[in-house]
C-alpha cells in the first residue's frame, strides 16, 4: 500500500484518531507494515514501515533523534502523540529529513492505533462483485458470546442493521429478536432510540430490565476511539449476566471494532479503486484489458456511461457536484454496487456494467427521483451508446460530455438525453469548434454582413435565415419577419451586391445557415 492510500483511508475514516502534522509533497512511499517504538531500545531496521513512537513526548531531543533516525534507515512515516505540547520543532525536524509526521489522539491506546493501521493494511487488494459482507468472523464472536452469556447475541452497525448473530440452538431468544434476524434490521419502536442513546454514551456495558415482551438485554458500543461503528446486544440469561459475560462483551467490543473497521476501510479503498480505475480509463490511460481486470469486468459485458452535470446558471457547480458524486454513491451502494463512480470539477460519471437501455434509464430516473429535494431540477444526465469495449469509454464520455454541453444551457432540452435527442445541437457545436479551430473555414461576407447590420441597424442576417429556415418560402419568411415578399427580396439580391454571398448552390445556402445560426439566436 502506498502512504498517500493509507493517509486517504484514515482521514475517510473521521475517527479523529490521526492528523497529519507535515507530509512532503510525493506521497508515493509504500509501506510494508508498522513498528512499535520505543527510543530506550534500538530502533528495528524495518524501512518503508510506520514508526509508532512511544514513551516520547514531542519537545524533547529523543523525539527528534528517534525521528531522525527513522529517515535514515527510510520508514515512511511517524507517529507521535502532541498532548497539547509544542511540536514545532519535531515538525521542522520532519520537514528537514522530509519524512510524514502524523499525530495520534492523546486518548488512543497505542495497541488500538496499532490494530487501526494494521486493518487498513490488511484491507489493500480485496476484490469485490458486490457489495461486501462482515465475512464470518462476526458471526463467529457473537456465538462464542452467546455460548458465555446464554442468550442471543446480535452485532449491529449505526443504523440498526443486524450484521451479524448467533446461531446456538440452546440460545435463549425472544420474539423482537427473531423478527431482527428475520429482516437484518431492528424493529422502530419508540423506545429503541432512548436505548441507543444510552448504550452509545456508556463507557461499558448497559443493561435493560425485562419488560413484557423482550428479555433482559445488556448492550455494548462498538467503537474506534471515539468514533462509534455500532452496538453489541446480548440476551441475559434466566440469572442475568455474569462479570465473566459483561468483561467478554467489553473484550468482543474491541474485537468487532477491528473487524467492522477493517471492512469499512476495505469498502472504500475498492471504492477508490474503482473511481481511479474510471478517471483513468476515460483519459485513455489505460488498456482494455487492465480496465476490464481492475473493474472485474468479464469480456463481453455490456457498459454503459451516464454523466450528470449543474444547469449552466446554477451558482455553486463545484460544491454541487461534489455533493452530487456524494449522493449518487450512496444511492449505487445500494441499488448497483458493481457500478464505478468518478467526480470532476464539472460532471459526475457513472460506469454501469450490464446495463440495457430500459434499466440504465430506471437507474438513472431512480437516482434523480431520490436526491430530487437536495437537488431540485439543477441537474441534468447523459447517456451515452453502449459498448462491450472497455477502449470505447474515451469516445463515450466525449459522447456524454457533448450531450451535457446541449442540455444544461438549453432547458427546452430533456433532463435525461441520449444523443438521439440532441443531435442537431450536438453538430452545430461541433462545428463552431471546427470554425473556433480553424478561421479560414469561415465565411468573409458572412461578418462582413454581421458588422454592416450592427453599423447600420440593418437586417441582412436575419433576413438570410429567416429565408434559409423557410427553406426558401418567401411569404412565410417574410412574414415571419412582418415585411412584405417584395423587401425580402430586395434584400436577398442586396446580400449578393454587398457581401458576395450567393444562395443559389445547396451547398452554400447550407454553410450559410449553419454560420449564421451559430451566431443569431434561435
Amino acid at each position: 500500500m502506498l502512504l498517500s492510500d493509507l493517509l486517504k483511508a484514515v482521514s475517510e475514516q473521521k475517527t479523529e484518531e490521526i492528523r497529519v502534522l507535515f507530509k512532503p509533497g510525493k506521497l508515493a512511499r509504500s509501506i510494508r507494515g508498522t513498528v512499535l517504538h520505543d527510543p530506550i531500545d534500538a530502533l528495528p531496521n524495518e524501512p518503508d514501515s510506520i514508526l509508532i513512537l512511544t514513551g516520547v513526548r514531542v519537545n524533547e531531543q529523543s523525539a527528534t533523534e528517534a525521528l531522525r533516525a527513522a529517515a535514515l534507515v527510510g520508514y515512511s512515516a511517524v507517529i507521535v502523540k502532541v498532548r497539547g505540547e509544542d511540536a514545532s520543532q519535531l515538525i521542522n525536524e520532519a520537514k528537514i529529513h522530509n519524512i510524514t509526521l502524523l499525530a495520534a489522539s492523546d486518548e488512543i491506546r497505542w495497541q488500538h492505533l496499532d490494530a487501526i493501521l494494521q486493518a487498513i493494511l490488511g484491507s489493500q487488494g480485496s476484490r469485490t462483485q458486490s457489495a461486501p459482507g462482515y465475512g464470518d468472523e462476526l458471526y463467529t464472536l457473537a456465538n462464542s458470546l452467546a455460548s458465555i452469556i446464554g442468550g442471543s447475541v446480535a452485532i449491529e452497525d449505526m443504523d440498526r442493521r443486524v450484521l451479524a448473530y448467533s446461531s446456538l440452538p440452546d440460545q435463549r431468544i425472544d420474539a423482537l429478536r427473531e423478527q431482527g434476524i428475520l429482516g437484518r434490521h431492528v424493529p422502530d419502536m419508540e423506545r429503541n432510540l432512548a436505548q441507543y442513546q444510552s448504550v452509545l454514551a456508556g463507557q461499558g456495558v448497559t443493561r435493560f430490565p425485562e419488560v413484557s415482551d423482550e428479555f433482559a438485554r445488556a448492550a455494548i458500543a462498538v467503537k474506534a476511539g471515539a468514533k462509534p461503528l455500532g452496538t453489541i446486544w446480548a440476551i441475559e440469561n434466566v440469572g442475568g449476566i455474569t462479570k465473566e459475560g459483561e468483561r467478554l462483551l467489553l473484550e468482543g467490543a474491541r474485537l468487532a471494532a477491528l473487524h467492522i473497521l477493517g471492512s469499512q476501510i476495505n469498502n472504500k479503498l475498492e471504492f477508490q479503486v474503482r473511481e481511479a480505475t474510471l478517471r483513468s480509463a476515460l483519459d485513455a490511460s489505460l488498456s482494455a484489458k487492465e480496465i476490464a481486470y481492475r473493474l472485474a469486468l468479464p469480456a463481453g459485458t455490456v457498459l454503459s456511461l451516464v454523466g450528470f452535470a449543474a444547469i449552466a446558471n446554477s451558482n455553486g457547480s463545484v460544491p454541487l457536484i461534489t455533493h452530487l458524486g456524494n449522493e449518487l454513491s450512496q444511492y449505487l451502494a445500494v441499488f448497483r454496487p458493481d457500478a464505478a463512480i468518478t467526480t470532476t470539477s464539472r460532471t459526475v460519471y457513472l460506469l454501469l456494467p450490464g446495463g440495457e437501455s430500459e434499466s440504465v434509464m430506471r437507474l438513472i430516473n431512480g437516482a434523480l427521483s431520490a436526491i430530487q429535494l437536495a437537488f431540485k431540477d439543477q441537474i441534468r444526465a447523459a447517456i451515452s451508446h453502449s459498448s462491450t469495449q472497455p477502449a470505447d469509454l474515451p469516445s463515450m464520455r466525449r459522447e456524454v460530455d457533448d450531450i451535457l454541453r446541449v442540455t444544461t444551457v438549453n432547458p427546452d432540452f430533456p433532463s435525461v438525453a441520449k444523443l438521439a435527442d440532441v443531435h442537431a445541437r450536438v453538430l452545430l457545436d461541433h462545428v463552431a469548434d471546427e470554425l473556433i479551430r480553424e478561421p479560414m473555414l469561415k465565411h468573409p461576407g458572412i461578418q462582413a454582413m454581421l458588422a454592416y447590420d450592427l453599423e447600420n441597424k440593418t437586417n441582412y442576417a436575419d433576413s438570410v435565415v429567416a429565408w434559409l429556415d423557410a427553406v426558401g418560402d418567401i411569404a412565410l419568411a417574410a412574414g415571419s419577419l412582418f415585411i412584405h415578399a417584395n423587401t425580402l427580396r430586395y434584400r436577398l439580391r442586396r446580400v449578393k451586391d454587398l457581401f458576395n454571398i450567393t444562395l443559389d448552390n445547396p451547398d452554400d445556402r447550407l454553410a450559410v445557415w449553419m454560420q449564421l445560426r451559430l451566431v443569431l439566436p434561435s
